[in-house]
């Protein structure tokens, strides 16, 4: 899996990394996840930020002669390079975390650092350049780093004190107004921050309810045909041996035409309730009207005769509904099957017959299609 779809990547292992770069704990997993993913997919900016803060640096050292800005332009270098290994470099994914953190936190530290530096210089033209290359940054990072609010804070704070700090000290009688514009200028950045969070979360809460009603039955609220097959496809690296059960409730026109559509739609509800506690393991689906689709591991015939078992005495159990007490039974036709091998598609046709021949056969029973019997199916002990 890439890194930068790496839900882990931004829940460092050192406690104090793992606090900077936190989300929140008002978010579900996914949300965090797609959060994780605007911070991983920043490796280009973060890039193009550390060379541009290079650069200047090497600028104000050809101007100022001063040593330390050499090493501060190496230490940037490293921390960009840091940035795109903790990201791209396979071997380093326990730690990619960490790295993302120390790297966006170096390269803010080693622009403050250049900027302090010039800043009790006298190029005037030079501490320009720096100051508006840092607002510019700080721009950039409240702008993509809005996800880990206190990363992208600690970052701004740093930048921003970095050239305030030597003004101040040079005329002193600006300290008030300096201290005042500073709180301006952080609490803008924080109110920023959380309105691009909120309304980020607002849009991919919204994306992952238009997806998951896509994949959903509106009435039992089990996978639809579309969700079981996205299901099924993404079981077709797996080798383990699948138990594919096509289900048929028996006795539900009658019910539904006794008691009403109202009744019927609590049999089917109360159906999928039984099937999901029965087997919480498995992918379950509701084909439509009252035939449903079980897709759970099974190793052997023996098994899938157990599985077939506990879902005919589950359902066979009578329901309580608004009209009074109903029941229903349900024929099952099983292909067992391996996804390696065997495509969905014949693994439903093999479970279709199967089906078929248990209604023939009396209906409330399990039946294996058996491919040595050239197509038929066989009752189930």
């Amino acid at each position: 899996m890439p890194l930068s779809h790496n839900p882990n990547l931004l829940q460092p292992r050192v406690p104090i990394l793992n606090w900077i770069a936190d989300m929140g704990s008002d978010i579900s997993d996914e949300i965090r996840y797609r959060l994780c993913a605007t911070l991983a997919s920043s490796t280009l900016p973060a890039l193009l930020g550390s060379l541009n803060s290079f650069c200047i640096t090497l600028l104000a050292y050809a101007r100022l002669q001063n040593t330390i800005l050499l090493y501060i332009a190496l230490c940037d270098l490293i921390f960009g390079v840091m940035r795109v290994c903790a990201t791209n470099v396979s071997w380093l994914r326990t730690v990619a975390a960490d790295l993302v953190v120390v790297s966006g936190i170096g390269w803010a530290t080693m622009m403050a650092a250049t900027m302090v530096v010039v800043g009790f210089s006298d190029d005037t033209p030079m501490l320009i350049i720096v100051v508006a290359s840092g607002l510019g940054s700080c721009a950039g990072i409240i702008a993509r780093n809005y996800a880990a609010p206190r990363l992208a804070l600690a970052q701004v704070i740093v930048i921003d004190a970095s050239f305030k700090i030597p003004f101040c000290i040079h005329h002193p009688e600006f300290i008030p107004l300096i201290l005042l514009q500073g709180a301006g200028f952080i609490g803008v950045a924080i109110w920023i921050m959380r309105q691009q969070r909120e309304t980020t979360v607002r849009a991919i809460a919204g994306q992952i309810e238009s997806r998951t009603q896509s994949l959903q039955d509106p009435l039992t609220g089990l996978l639809n045909r579309r969700g079981f097959a996205e299901k099924a496809q993404s079981m077709r690296q797996t080798s383990s041996t699948k138990a594919l059960l096509y289900l048929d409730l028996d006795g539900f026109k009658q019910v539904n035409d006794r008691f009403g559509h109202g009744v019927g739609d609590e049999i089917l509800r109360q159906a999928a309730r039984r099937l999901s506690i029965c087997l919480p393991n498995a992918s379950i689906c509701r084909m439509g009207g009252d035939e449903f689709i079980v897709l759970a591991d099974c190793h052997s015939r023996q098994e899938a005769a157990v599985i077939g078992a506990r879902i005919i005495q589950t359902i066979s159990l009578p329901t309580v509904t608004s009209a009074g007490q109903a029941s229903v039974g349900v024929s099952i036709g099983i292909s067992l099957f391996d996804p390696m091998e065997v495509d969905l598609e014949r693994a439903m046709v093999e479970a279709d017959e199967a089906l078929y021949r248990a209604k023939r056969a009396g209906r409330g029973c399990a039946l294996l299609h058996d491919p040595a019997m050239s197509g038929a199916s066989k009752a189930m002990a």
